[in-house]
């Protein structure tokens, strides 16, 4: 007499597509976080680059190179500008058309999905360089203007832009005043320092 194979039962197809639908639920939300977090290094690592080519242009141009800041429709754009009369490059400049667009403009935010330029809530403490961060409202630090600018000998305006989920996850990448080094730095909320990462 012949023996033949069996198939699955019903009840042994619905109970192996329950445990791979508990295993898939309870990944989920893991992998989201996982995404978050990629998306804001990303993001980091894309201003970090924008940054650098800057410094990079103002050696090699002999000239001001300027990144400014500019919010938009919630989002924020970045664009580059070259000095066009010595003086550095200033908001007035740019809108006469005396210092010139090199670069961009980067629409980031709407780039990066659940990334704003913004902090955390209940964000307070110091920043990277250890001084208070103070109005949580300007995720923009780079003086009055909003502008990075990077000299022809390799010096820069210092400042930091901050980046979030608006949830817990916090990024900065900052531009120190006389080496022009650019950095990201992430929040560690629970031992509540910046940890360096580029």
């Amino acid at each position: 007499m012949r023996v033949h194979d069996r198939g699955f039962s019903l009840v042994e197809l619905a109970a192996v597509l329950a445990i791979l639908g508990l295993v898939f639920a309870m990944s989920v939300p893991a992998l989201w976080e996982i995404l978050a977090e990629e998306s804001l290094a990303t993001a980091s690592r894309e201003i970090a680059g924008i940054l650098t080519t800057a410094r990079a242009r103002a050696v090699f141009q002999n000239a001001e190179v300027g990144v400014k800041w500019v919010a938009n429709a919630g989002d924020l754009v970045l664009t580059v500008y070259q000095d066009g009369n010595g003086n550095g490059v200033t908001t007035a400049d740019i809108r006469k058309g005396v210092d010139r667009l090199v670069a961009g403009p980067y629409w980031l935010g709407s780039r990066y999905p659940g990334v704003n330029f913004s902090f955390v809530p209940g964000m307070d403490g110091t920043d990277p360089g250890g001084a208070p961060i103070g109005d949580v409202s300007d995720p923009v630090r780079f003086g009055r203007s909003d502008i990075c600018s990077f000299s022809p000998i390799g010096n820069a305006s210092p400042g930091t832009v901050y980046l979030s989920n608006r949830k817990h996850r916090q990024a900065a990448v900052r531009v120190t005043p006389t080496t022009a080094k650019i950095q990201i730095w992430t929040w560690h909320g629970k031992k509540l320092k910046w940890i360096p990462r580029w």
